[in-house]
């Protein structure tokens, strides 16, 4: 159970890979590879080389006063242009590309070998890629083995018999729509893995369907415009396609009004919901066949299951009595449709690609090969990941992250230990949490991949690309339902190396940070210590303070939810929290307002991560103005409107100009090191700065 990243998502990811929010595989593990398609920004990858202690800055960087974020990288913003393919530019583009170019050559030369080779992942890898270049075979191909289940859809004379197909769809690929269930380590023992009930697919976020920012709106038209061109690819007329998306759409937004806020989905309290597989029964009366349920997942009605959004429960179970049957089928279908658009015909890929292209502000979709390449790394994530670590990851870095890790940790100790609001019982329990916490670095130990055999076919063979990517997911979802009663592996990493990313993990108590992260301009052997601290070590930093978050304060060093705070101190806690929302809720870029509930774990990460390293800097005698400066090169973006829109609408993370000046000016060294006066923009008052850790 993964919390925040280090880096938000990219939209609806590339076109490569599943671009709608709604289901596919695992919703709690497709979320986190979704972290795969980072909006990292662009530019050069080389570390930027900030001037000497006796510079001038105001002379270097003019108004830094004013807007530190803007000054410091003007230089930059004067150079930079966002290319026609991509929804914004930013220094961390740059090592996206290079790392997308490496996996396009891997995948290339995998191909080459894949029915022939005795690597596994080679031929998986290859497999993939030859059959997703098969333009051909693929407009043929259609649906491949999916169409089963649409068949058992158009056939269904009930609505359990909807459900029954939906069900199954599930168990075998992990779609679903109405119904579906999931493994994932238990929060209140986190040593055990309990099933999990996913929420409905609304489509679109309760927030995109109720916003009243014109791009989003405009996005929400977009994507109800893509739902009727996959229909009309399925076969539908126009006219039938336009009604059917007018009629589920509907449904999508009236359900999406009992669902949680996406700021609530982080709240523990509202989120671990305990039941039994009975009352789901109850619950759903006969609109749901809970036999098959039963039988297909192996579980009886005693398991516990645990619904994460109960209002959007309750209210799936009522429109599933209430509705149309033609309804239920038209939902289900245009659930599939979405899930599979990029997959299956190229036709329909290319209608995805240019919607959204439309839905980010794009001059220009990529070249089909790089969405490709984006969609099988999705899909075979590890495979891919090892042949990336095979060739290009060096473990030389380890030891030096390692050390990293452990001076912000004993850093982080020392300041637990001196909280004037804390008292000493929950000081010694965060103490303990930070003690067992642990570090995952580079690649890892063990691959998931070697736990279970995957049989994807060559286009020589007869192979489908859309088959061979059900037969991936049917070999990961037949593995996770065949381990549901052991305990948690705790060897297996939730993402893939090759990411550009670094998580806190709840349940595991552990940071990881993946060999795609420990590159320029996050880190290298080669920059100055400044410009490391502002790298990958408020990374490290950020990512520790997850475990005391709003979300993370919420689990214990066991990673089990449990509330081991005294009551005052966790009603100071809140305090602190909801003036770290108050702060950010008052932060705007272009006039779109961040959202301070929605952003708080993140904001709460940023804040602690830059005390940390602060503090590291002045223990080592580092220049602090070299420390902020490279902090804030790190976040520098260009992003096109359609883009902020949809990342101050739905992300958890704050756009990056925010969590630069914001989190500067809240930093009381930050005043120090650059003489800010009560005269400056970047100046506010002490008693209004947000601090907690």
């Amino acid at each position: 159970m993964l919390a925040d990243s280090f880096l938000p998502l990219r939209p609806y990811g590339e076109e490569g890979a599943n671009i709608m929010t709604t289901s596919t595989v695992n919703k709690a593990v497709a979320s986190a590879l979704a972290a795969v398609m980072l909006v990292i920004g662009a530019g050069c990858g080389v570390q930027q080389q900030f001037a000497p202690a006796a510079v001038n800055w105001e002379e270097r960087y003019p108004g830094y006063k004013t807007d530190f974020y803007e000054a410091v990288n003007k230089a930059q913003f004067d150079e930079w242009e966002i290319p026609d393919s991509d929804p914004s530019i930013g220094h961390f583009i740059a090592l996206d590309r290079e790392n997308n170019q490496r996996l396009l050559k891997l995948m290339e030369d995998a191909a080459q070998s894949a029915g022939t080779t005795d690597d596994s992942d080679t031929a998986v890898v290859g497999a993939l890629w030859a059959t997703g270049n098969d333009i051909e075979a693929r407009n043929a191909g259609g649906f491949g083995n999916a169409q089963r289940f649409i068949d058992a859809v158009d056939e269904a004379q009930t609505t359990r018999d909807v459900i029954k197909a939906a069900i199954d769809f599930d168990r075998m690929y992990g779609y679903y729509s109405f119904f579906g269930m999931s493994l994932a380590p238990d929060s209140a023992d986190a040593s055990r893995k309990v099933h999990y009930l996913g929420p409905t697919d609304l489509g679109l976020t309760k927030e995109e369907w109720h916003s009243s920012i014109e791009e989003t709106k405009t996005r929400v038209k977009l994507y109800e415009e893509l739902m009727a061109q996959l229909w009309v690819e399925s076969g539908a007329s126009a006219a039938d396609a336009e009604a059917k998306v007018s009629s589920v759409t509907k449904a999508m937004r009236d359900l999406s009004g009992s669902a949680l806020d996406q700021a609530d989905m982080y709240n523990a309290e509202k989120t671990y919901n305990v039941h039994t597989m009975a009352d789901l029964e109850a619950v759903y009366g006969g609109a749901v066949p809970m036999d098959h349920v039963y039988k297909a997942y192996g579980v009886s009605p005693e398991d516990k299951v645990v619904v994460k959004d109960e209002g959007l429960w309750k209210a799936t179970a009522k429109f599933l009595h209430e509705a149309d049957l033609q309804l239920v089928k038209d939902y289900l279908k245009t659930c599939l449709f979405s899930d599979l658009g990029t997959i299956n015909t190229h036709d329909a890929f290319l209608k995805v690609s240019e919607n959204h292209r439309k839905r980010l502000g794009m001059e220009e979709a990529k070249p089909f090969d790089q969405n490709l390449a984006a969609q099988v790394n999705n899909w075979v994530p590890f495979q891919c990941g090892r042949l990336y670590a095979n060739a290009y990851y060096d473990p030389k870095v380890e030891a030096d992250i390692q050390s990293m890790v452990d001076d912000f940790l004993d850093v982080y100790a020392t300041r637990i230990n001196g909280l004037e609001w804390m008292s000493a019982g929950t000081k010694k329990e965060a103490l303990a949490k930070l003690d067992a916490m642990t570090a995952r670095i580079g690649v890892p130990d063990v691959w998931p991949q070697d736990r279970y055999g995957i049989e994807v076919k060559t286009p020589e063979e007869g192979g489908l690309y859309i088959d061979n990517i059900l037969a991936v997911l049917q070999a990961d979802r037949e593995y996770e339902f065949a381990t549901k009663d052991e305990p948690v592996d705790g060897t297996l990493w939730e993402d893939p190396p090759q990411t550009i990313n670094a998580f806190y993990d709840l349940s595991g108590n552990n940071i990881t940070l993946l060999a795609g992260v420990l590159n320029s301009p996050f880190y290298s052997g080669d920059a100055t210590e400044e410009e490391n601290l502002g790298g990958i070590g408020m990374i490290i930093a950020h990512e520790i303070t997850h475990a005391f978050d709003s979300s993370g304060s919420q689990y214990d060093s066991n990673g089990n939810l449990r509330n081991w705070w005294a009551q005052d101190d966790a009603k100071k806690f809140e305090e602190l929290g909801q003036s770290v929302v108050d702060y950010y809720s008052a932060q705007s870029v272009r006039g779109m307002q961040v959202d301070g509930q929605l952003t708080l774990g993140e904001n709460i990460a940023d804040l602690g991560a830059m005390a940390c390293v602060s503090a590291v800097a002045k223990q080592r005698g580092l220049d602090l103005r070299k420390v902020y400066a490279a902090y804030a090169n790190l976040w520098a973006e260009e992003v096109r409107d359609e883009y902020l829109a949809n990342q101050v609408t739905t992300d958890s993370h704050a756009p990056g100009k925010v969590r630069v000046n914001a989190v500067l000016s809240a930093t009381d060294d930050f005043y120090d090191a650059f003489g800010i006066t009560e005269q400056d923009a970047m100046y506010v008052a002490p008693e209004d700065r947000p601090r907690i850790w």
